[in-house]
């Protein structure tokens, strides 16, 4: 069986429509590549690709974006309402079934190696595909931003794992990865109280004391007049959904403010959203089995193996 793994590459570019649209039309014209989703963040001037197909149409993929990417964002020039460090400042690969962990972090491994040669660009293994521990975690990767990561790159600590050891500050460094699938979301608040957005995700990213793998950066839409928390959980079965929301909103209520609406950033888990359908319904004895779209899944794949036998 062919293995499939995602790969959900952000680059610093999320306002220009047109610069957009022509990475998709490429991307669409890679043979084997499923193009599942692009998620265009002005706010951040950010966005996210969800494509998935063999390796081989999942790197020349990942090329077509690290050669639009470089080729057009200036970092020098580049602002926006979240940590980054390049132009392509994150492409993890994905574990989706039947496909391992393990198989994603042999996808990254080669992958930043030839991004590295290719583009001239410091790789930076991350997430399950990091070789160090202090690279695990995206901040400790991302602490200083693009702003500092020349002068961090003097650090022997801080020698990238691929690329050249000098900081290109037209294009800035690069993380890839490796992990499970994880969830993305955008909530809006009913003010424009960014400091109740702050507040929520100082106590409650999982840096130290906060929620399990979830991590908040809080800002503020100046076109809606509305203050945002953009929210990543980075295992969803360890910290449920419905847990992140009620936390959230258990602080957001000492300033008077709450969730007014949510926004998917990329694509999220069916198990994810049904698991808090579940905890808000009080459905009991229930598994995936019942979900509709599940038992047709399982349906297809057995069909499918007695085909070939």
């Amino acid at each position: 069986m062919t293995k499939l793994i995602s790969a959900v590459p952000n680059i610093s570019e999320g306002r220009d429509v047109a610069f957009i649209e022509g990475v998709r039309k490429q991307l669409e014209d890679v043979p084997g590549l499923v193009l599942m989703d692009v998620a265009r963040d002005q706010a951040r001037n950010r966005t996210i690709f969800s494509f998935m197909g063999a390796k081989e149409a999942v790197f020349q993929g990942g090329f077509v974006l690290y050669e639009n990417a470089i080729k057009y964002i200036d970092m020098r020039r580049h602002e926006g309402a979240y940590p980054r460090i390049g132009a392509v400042d994150i492409f993890p690969f994905v574990a989706i079934r039947p496909s391992s962990l393990e198989e994603a972090i042999k996808w990254a491994n080669e992958f930043g190696y030839e991004v590295g040669n290719r583009f001239s660009v410091p790789v930076y293994l991350a997430g399950d595909a990091a070789k160090y521990p202090m690279r695990r975690e995206l901040e400790s990767i991302r602490s200083g931003e693009y702003e500092g990561f020349a002068a961090k790159m003097q650090d022997a600590a801080w020698k990238p794992d691929f690329g050249p050891d000098i900081f290109p500050p037209e294009r800035g460094a690069t993380m890839i990865s490796a992990r499970l699938p994880l969830v993305n979301l955008k909530l809006y608040l009913t003010s424009n109280d960014e400091e109740a957005a702050k507040w929520a995700a100082k106590v409650l990213s999982g840096l130290s004391n906060g929620l399990p793998d979830v991590r908040l950066y809080p800002g503020i839409d100046h076109k809606l007049n509305l203050a945002f928390i953009n929210v990543t959980v980075r295992n969803y079965t360890a910290t449920p959904l419905y847990r992140v929301f009620e936390a959230i909103r258990t602080e957001l209520r000492r300033f008077g403010t709450n969730i007014r609406s949510v926004e998917a950033v990329g694509l999220v888990p069916q198990s994810a959203l049904v698991d808090s359908a579940l905890h808000y319904l009080h459905i009991s004895h229930f598994t995936d089995d019942h979900v509709l779209e599940t038992r047709m899944e399982h349906i297809f794949h057995q069909s499918m193996a007695n085909i070939t036998q």
